[in-house]
This record gives structure tokens, sequence and C-alpha cells, in this order.
């Protein structure tokens, strides 16, 4: 739990300090965006990695590691004046950012098994971690601080959390409880297809473009295109982190009872038409609440999904690296796209670009197949 939050933290300053970060470095929309994406593909391809560790080592124990790891490089993070540096450090702090990533979704998927509202309302910890992390991330900015000092804040958090991880270390009793899936040595690829999770995987890899694509753009667009201040853009962000941390957390029952089909189905639809609206509408005001209808409506994408994995896969934790792994592709292959369009089309033809991936999900919900992942329909 505590691990979800301070993840957030992260998240949540990122997607406030990014204007500031992009100014500092003079990264113009295209560069940033390729940036994020060598930072997430290597991210991703580490998460993939760290999954099969986690069967051998235990995903407490990499949880720890990672978060020792993470804190010390966002204090270096912090430092860095030179534009090349800068993006060597991203890349290690999204690198152990996947492995907390991997860790915590891995430990939580295998307690949660047949509990699918339990692990939606433990994801809402995530988001309640984002919009404090927006929200301090704005007040600092704005109170005339250097952004910088939040990257050390978020580092103790970390650090703490990580030396309750460690002193809470099961040692092996995880490790053998999941020793079953280290057993087996068949492709991670063809498991998922046995399993019926091939189609799933591609699909959350979409959604990903949408949900990765709120957090890094939505401000930014805000921030930059509409002229608004720190605080409007931080508190529609922060808005959106509350309506999804509200539909995780207090509807977390009652999105276990919806299949995962229907949900997807409809957070892509609320997502792309908030993230449409921000792009075409003049007034800021009206923009702030489609950047808080994307998020809300992007965050369905995440924990529903990995419930539907944590139920139907054969092997949980090297299930939940994929599909963390597809997660950050997803990512890659947005921030790029995203960057490139908003420099050579315009901000809010960019912006449109995630909104056709939010209705691409729910559109291939709808006509993709849906028997197994219906399944979890009694919740």
């Amino acid at each position: 739990m505590a691990a979800f939050g301070t993840f957030g933290l992260f998240w949540g300053s990122w997607a406030v300090m990014l204007f500031d970060i992009q100014h500092a470095f003079s990264l113009n929309d295209a560069q940033l965006g390729l940036l994020l994406a060598v930072a997430i593909a290597v991210a991703g391809a580490s998460s993939a990695v760290m999954a099969h560790l986690a069967d051998r080592v235990g995903a407490r124990r990499l949880l720890w590691i990672a978060l020792f790891a993470w804190s010390a490089l966002l204090c270096v993070l912090a430092l860095t004046r030179e534009k090349w540096a800068f993006a060597a450090v991203l890349v290690l702090v999204e690198v152990a950012g996947g492995s907390i990533d991997t860790a915590m979704n891995a430990e939580a998927s295998h307690r949660l098994i047949g509990n699918p509202s339990a692990l939606v309302r433990l994801h809402a910890l995530f988001n309640t971690g984002a919009l404090t992390g927006a929200a301090v991330a704005a007040l600092v900015i704005h109170a005339g601080v250097s952004w910088r000092w939040v990257w050390p804040g978020v580092a103790l958090v970390a650090l703490v959390v990580g030396v309750w991880a460690l002193v809470t270390d099961p040692g092996t009793a995880l490790t053998s409880a999941q020793a079953g899936d280290a057993g087996h040595t068949t492709h991670p690829l063809r498991r998922l297809r046995r399993d019926g999770l091939l189609v799933l995987l591609l699909v959350f890899a979409l959604a990903e473009v949408t949900e990765g694509g709120v957090d890094t753009w939505g401000v930014l667009f805000l921030r930059n295109h509409l002229a608004t201040g720190v605080l409007l853009g931080a508190g529609a962000y922060v808005v959106g982190q509350l309506v999804a941390a509200t539909t995780r957390g207090a509807g977390g029952s009652l999105l276990g009872r919806l299949t995962t089909r229907r949900a997807l189905i409809l957070g892509g639809c609320v997502a792309g038409g908030g993230i449409l609206l921000e792009s075409v509408s003049p007034v800021a005001g009206v923009a702030a609440l489609g950047l808080a209808l994307g998020a809300g409506g992007a965050s369905l994408f995440w924990p529903l999904v990995m419930s539907t994995v944590s139920r139907l896969a054969s092997q949980v934790v090297s299930a939940v690296g994929t599909f963390t792994a597809a997660g950050y592709v997803g990512w890659v292959a947005g921030a790029p796209i995203v960057g490139w369009v908003s420099q050579s089309l315009g901000p809010a033809r960019g912006l449109q670009v995630l909104a056709l991936a939010s209705f691409g999900v729910a559109a291939c919900t709808y006509f993709g197949p849906h028997r197994r992942v219906a399944e979890d329909g009694s919740g």
C-alpha cells in the first residue's frame, strides 16, 4: 500500500513539473517525447526481466532493493544541470521505477487472487499519491521554490518505505509460495495465449498510450498552450486523480461486479471524450474539466486488467510482469508519436491522438473476443 502511494507521489509531481523541466533543459515537444520513449522502453524491458527475478527472490525483496536504488537516483536527478546528464539519469530512474511497479503489482496480484475489487481499491492509493504529489509540487513552484527540491522529498519517502519493506521481508516464504511459477519454462506469450489473455495484452498496451499520455501531455497542454497558471493546471490534474481515486476506491465493489470488457469500454469512452474536450476548448476551465475526465476514465484501465490477469493467469507473477512491460510499451509508443504530432501539427492534434487511442480501446474491446475475460463478472 505504501509503495503504491509513493510511486504515485513521483508521477503526480512529474505531471506538474514537466513544464518547468522542459524549459530548464530547452526541450521541445518532439525531443521530450523521444526522451520519454527511450527511458520508458528501457524500463519496460527491465520490467519483463524483473518479473522472472521476482519469481526467484520474492517480490518483497525486489521491492525494497528497487526502492533504495530509486531514492538515490532521484537525488542525483535533482542535481543534474546538463541535458545529456538529465537524460541518462532519467533512464536509470525509470528502470528502478519499473522494478518497483513490477514488484508491487506482482505481490498485490499474488495476494489478492480471486478478489478483483480489492485490487481495484488498492490502486486508488496510487491516485491518492499522485494528487498529493501534484498538489505539493504546484504549491512549491507557486511559492517560488525550485522544483528540484520535490524529488529529494519523494526520495525520502521512498527510503522510509524501502526500510519498512526490508525489515518486514519474509525471506523465502513468499518465494516458496510462488515456486510453482518459477518451475515452468513455457514462453510467456505462449502461456498468455493458452490462458486466453493475449488479446487483452494488446488492448492494454493501447490503453496505456492514453493513460501515460494524459499524465505527460494533459497538464503540459494547459500550461504551455492555454497559458494557465501552475495552480489551475495542477488543479485540473488533481481533480482528475481525485476522480480516479474515488472511482477505484469507493466504486471498487461496483467495478468488481462489472466485466473487464464493459469497464474498458466505459473507461475508453470517458477518457476519449474528456481528452477530446480538452483539445478543442479555448476556455481554460472547460479544458481543465476535460483533463479531469480523461484522467478519471483512463484510471480504470490498469487495475481492472490486472485483476483479470490475477484471476485467469496460470502463473500470476510472470503474467503481471509481462502486462507491466506491455503497459510501458504503450507509453513508449505514445510519447514520441504525440510529441511529434504536437510539434508538427499543433498541440491540440497531439491530444486528439490520445483521444483516438482511447476510443480505439473501447472499439477493440467491444468488437474483440471476450469469452474468457467476461468470466470475472461476478466480482
